[in-house]
């Protein structure tokens, strides 16, 4: 063992702090990152020419006699874009059996829906306006009750263009007949002006019953999405069982295009 003169002094520890600053650091490069600009909203152009809703008057008048029921009885009138008016009527009428007295159940609709029509751009010179119809719905009938739709016709008329008309077919059931029926008529054109103009249109369901002193199943004209007819007047077994209704009813759809040539 060497003398103590000789012995190496011990290493000494590092104090906490500078021990901290030998620790190895991890250095993070900052980027410059360029901030993106808005992107310009985009404009969507409005229609060259335009449908513009006015007054309105509107009615459904049901009728009922007997053991009946009605359902629905709605007008409803939509504007999906500015150019074109979607209108469907919607409706239900039961008839069954009375022992002391016949039995009937209607639901007319009337409509009288005014508008004007606008060029809004100066190049337009002329215009088109175009009706289509359709009408989806189902009718029973028994032995001795009948159900019938019609009278589904629309009509446009103004100082501005020739009176334009269109109607859906009408049908009828009897004698235990049934029918499931989805009917389209149009479309129908006619040239435009500028100017105020009315779309007149109608409608009708009805379902009549002879009395009778038997209970028996009722006859129905169904022209409405449920929960227009009650299940209660038709049974588990009836022939249009989970018959998709959601577009039940009579439809017209009215626009107007521009026909500058």
């Amino acid at each position: 063992m060497p003398p103590w003169w000789r012995v190496p002094p011990s290493p000494r520890r590092p104090h906490a702090c500078q021990a901290q600053h030998l620790r190895p650091r991890l250095v993070v490069p900052l980027v410059a990152v360029p901030l993106l600009a808005d992107e310009p909203t985009k404009v969507t152009p409005g229609p060259a020419v335009s449908l513009n809703l006015l007054t309105r008057h509107s009615h459904v008048t049901p009728t009922r006699g007997g053991f009946c029921h009605t359902g629905g009885g709605n007008i409803d009138v939509q504007q999906p874009a500015g150019y074109t008016v979607v209108i469907t009527m919607t409706g239900v009428a039961v008839a069954g059996a009375h022992p002391c007295k016949s039995s009937v159940a209607t639901m007319d609709f009337d409509l009288a829906q005014c508008f004007e029509i606008a060029f809004e751009k100066p190049e337009v010179k002329a215009a088109k306006l175009t009706i289509e119809g359709r009408v989806i719905g189902l009718l029973r009938s028994q032995a001795k009750g009948n159900a019938s739709e019609g009278n589904g016709c629309a009509t446009v008329a103004g100082a501005g263009c020739e009176t334009l008309s269109l109607c859906v077919p009408a049908h009828a059931v009897g004698c235990g007949e049934n029918l499931s029926i989805n009917d389209r008529d149009g479309p129908a054109s006619v040239a435009i002006k500028p100017g105020k103009y009315t779309l007149h249109q109608t409608f009708a369901v009805s379902a009549t019953h002879p009395n009778s002193l038997l209970p028996g199943k009722a006859a129905s004209a169904e022209f409405a999405p449920d929960p227009a007819l009650d299940p209660l007047w038709i049974s588990y077994w009836e022939p249009f069982h989970g018959a998709n209704k959601k577009d039940f009813g009579f439809q017209i759809t009215v626009k107007v295009v521009d026909d500058t040539r």
